[in-house]
């Protein structure tokens, strides 16, 4: 745990050994990988989580939450194949949305500076995300969006001193 209350994985990510074509958490031969997962609202056997990482691996988030035993729902690859199949109505393809993107700002950057200012892009949730995501935080879709930003943006909040830690430490 960090202190922010989101769950730091700090696990190297390589190949998987006996499937060339999947990563896997991989302490011998993985690069380090670190991430931070924020469950925002869960009913007991589903979780809608903010995460966010620190590194880019291929398929980091995937490898991760699955490392956590919280795979990603509709996730063919890396999923439950017991709940793909138990949902698979309400998620035929991974329920996994890049909803807000943080980037240094451009400006700050091309002039040599430590960025102050982030440059922050969000992308609207799809329909089958934002169906099952208002059912988990109890709101109707219309309001979900207006539940979920100041959600995802305490938890990062919170966390930000012990992720910033934690990124110098395994990159």
């Amino acid at each position: 745990m960090v202190g922010g209350g989101g769950r730091a994985v700090v696990e190297p990510i390589g190949r998987d050994a006996h499937d060339r074509t999947r990563m896997a958490v991989s302490r011998e031969s993985g690069r380090a990988a670190l991430s931070v997962v924020h469950t925002l609202a869960t009913d007991g056997r589903l979780s809608l989580c903010a995460v966010r990482i620190g590194t880019g691996r291929t398929h980091q988030i995937r490898v991760h939450l699955r490392h956590l035993r919280a795979a990603v729902l509709g996730d063919a690859t890396y999923g439950d194949p017991t709940w793909n199949r138990r949902l698979r109505r309400s998620a035929p393809r991974p329920l996994l949305h890049a909803y807000e993107l943080r980037v240094p700002h451009p400006s700050a950057t091309a002039a040599g500076e430590e960025p102050d200012a982030l440059f922050v892009v969000r992308a609207p949730l799809p329909t089958d995300l934002a169906r099952l995501g208002a059912r988990l935080a109890g709101c109707d879709e219309g309001t979900l969006e207006a539940w979920l930003q100041p959600r995802v943006e305490a938890a990062l909040n919170r966390s930000a001193a012990d992720f910033e830690r934690l990124s110098a430490v395994h990159r």
